[in-house]
C-alpha cells in the first residue's frame, strides 16, 4: 500500500510493508504526481521493509525530475538495511537520506 499526502509544497509518500515489483507502479504515480505540481517529495519509509530493484529505479527517476526542476528527494525512516544499501548503491550522494 502507498499513502500519499500533500501540505505546503511538499507531498509526503509513504509505502509500506515490501515494496516490490507489484507495488512499484502506485509509488512511481505517486512521485510522479507530486512532480507534476512541483512539490518536494519525502518518501517516509518508516513503515517499509525492504524496497525492490524497481522501487529503487522509481525513487531515482523522480530524484531526476525533481533535480531538474530545482526541487528534492528527501528519503526519511528507513531501516538500517535500507540505508546500507541507498549507501552501497551511492544513492546517498543524489537524495538526502534522514
Amino acid at each position: 500500500m502507498i499513502r500519499s499526502q500533500t501540505a505546503n509544497g511538499k507531498t509526503t509518500v509513504a509505502p509500506e510493508g515490501n515494496i516490490g515489483m507489484q507495488d512499484t507502479d502506485a509509488l512511481a504515480k505517486a512521485m510522479d504526481d507530486a512532480v507534476a505540481r512541483g512539490d518536494e517529495i519525502e518518501l517516509d519509509l518508516t513503515s517499509c521493509q525492504a524496497l525492490s530493484s524497481s522501487a529503487i529505479g522509481a525513487m531515482i527517476a523522480a530524484h531526476n525530475s525533481l533535480k531538474s526542476r530545482g526541487s528534492r528527494l528527501l528519503v526519511s525512516g528507513a531501516t538500517d538495511e535500507i540505508r546500507r544499501l541507498l549507501k552501497l548503491m551511492q544513492l546517498d550522494r543524489h537524495f538526502e537520506v534522514a
